[in-house]
Formats: C-alpha cells, sequence, structure tokens
C-alpha cells in the first residue's frame, strides 16, 4: 500500500458566519490517496454454439458452458462466482441472403435464398475470482475450452471501504500539517477544530489489456493451460476533506 499526500488550496480569514464558526478561523483542504492492490480480477467470457436445430445450437453451447465452468473452476480452485447472463438464439441465413440495401435490413420471407440454413447460439458469461495472479492464464483456458471471447475487463476491491476510510485519514493528516504550516507562519497558534466538510470521492476505475478474441475450441486436451503472468497496478482510492481550525487566542 503506497500513500500519495496532496495540500490544497486554504483560505486564512479574521472570521465567519456565525453559522460556520465564530471568531478566527483557518480553513484548510486535504488531499489523500492511498494505492491498494486489487485482491478481485473480473473476466467477460463468451460462448457460441451453432446446429442445424435450435436445439443442436443451445446443446452445444451448454456443453461449451460445462467444460469452461469445470475448467476454470479446476485451475482457480472453489470461492469463484461464475454468472450467465444475455442468452440469444437466432436464425442464420446463407450470404446470398440479401437485397439492394444490406442483409437485415427489411424482413423477407425464409425461403429460396433466405431460407433458414441453422441457428446461432450466444451467451455472455462474466467470472469473478480473488486468484488474481491467475486472471490472463483463465483467459486462455477458456478460449481453449471453447469461449469464442475471453478477456481480463478489470479489477475492483473485496472492501472499497476500508481503503475508502485509509484515504479519509490521509487526508486529514494532510489538511492539519498544512493548517500548522499556515498558523506557524503567520505567527498564529491553532486551537480546536471547528468542522469537517467532506468531498465525495472518485469512483475506481481500473483497465486491463484484454486477451485476443480467440475461435472455439474442441474439448481440452490433456494438458496444463499456458500461465499467462498477470500483476495489476493498485487501485488509486482519493478523499478530499476541508477542515476548519480555530485560531487560538
Amino acid at each position: 500500500m503506497r500513500y500519495l499526500l496532496v495540500a490544497g488550496a486554504v483560505l486564512i480569514s479574521p472570521a465567519v458566519s456565525a453559522q460556520d464558526a465564530p471568531g478566527r478561523t483557518v480553513q484548510v483542504m486535504g488531499t489523500g490517496v492511498v494505492q491498494t492492490v486489487p485482491d478481485i480480477a473480473l473476466l467477460d467470457i463468451y460462448l457460441r454454439g451453432e446446429g442445424a436445430t435450435p436445439d443442436a445450437a443451445t446443446s452445444a453451447i451448454a456443453a461449451k458452458q460445462k467444460a469452461v465452468r469445470e475448467g476454470l473452476t479446476k485451475l482457480l480452485g472453489p470461492g469463484n462466482d461464475l454468472t450467465a447472463g444475455n442468452v440469444t438464439i437466432i436464425e442464420a441465413r446463407g450470404s446470398t441472403c440479401a437485397d439492394a440495401r444490406g442483409y437485415g435490413s427489411q424482413p423477407r420471407l425464409s425461403t429460396g435464398d433466405c431460407a433458414v440454413s441453422g441457428f446461432i447460439a450466444t451467451m455472455q458469461t462474466r467470472l469473478k475470482t480473488r486468484a488474481v495472479s491467475k486472471a490472463a492464464t483463465a483467459a486462455g483456458l477458456a478460449s481453449r475450452l471453447g469461449a469464442s471471447d475471453a478477456r481480463v475487463q478489470g479489477f475492483a476491491l473485496s472492501d472499497p471501504n476500508a481503503a475508502q476510510a485509509r484515504a479519509n485519514i490521509a487526508a486529514v493528516a494532510v489538511a492539519a500539517e498544512r493548517a500548522a504550516e499556515l498558523a506557524s507562519g503567520a505567527s498564529l497558534r491553532l486551537g480546536p477544530i471547528v468542522s469537517i466538510r467532506d468531498q465525495a470521492s472518485y469512483d475506481i476505475v481500473v483497465s486491463a489489456v484484454a486477451a485476443p478474441p480467440a475461435p472455439a475450441a474442441p474439448p481440452a486436451p490433456r494438458v496444463s493451460p499456458v500461465t499467462i503472468d498477470m500483476k495489476p497496478e493498485p487501485i488509486d482510492t482519493r478523499a478530499q476533506v476541508f477542515v476548519t481550525y480555530a485560531i487560538a487566542p
């Protein structure tokens, strides 16, 4: 964990409104940023099944889903969260099914060149795992086991509130240091804290280089997955506070 402390704009005034603080005060702004190594990796895995009938297409995608789930559980261990959504089954037609404005521009009868030649089933799944160092390896294994697209989408913290609390403490410490410097430079003596006001923290945004799409694969051969090292950058958590100190007589 690393800390980045930033002192912001400062306002010294002989008096403020009675509603805020009576007498002489000094107001300072402190910004604290803490860095935390992420302990959760997020992967998006897309599956695709094809067949002459809807059942054939869905059977193909169900087989791939089972293979991916079992393979990732073996690689990553228990405790992973693999969810599924956005399941679609659509008709497929040949490349000669077109009109002057292009395929899909308007409804057509399913006859002749536009006769249905098969069905395509697709599914999007998301994997949430604490095995961060194995995330890229998991993407490669998912592709081997039948995923049409597998990628590391990002990273997260299992306890963002704890990181935010550390950032708040760091921000208050910066404000206290800055207030002491200003009071000393003006030959004043600080009194107690009159008020503390915080500002909403920035959203945590992380990204990772995604693995390139891979074609659907046959059942996995009995060999170990290709290991890809993964060491994500720490996640920044930011806090900003405005602290008002009384000026002691």
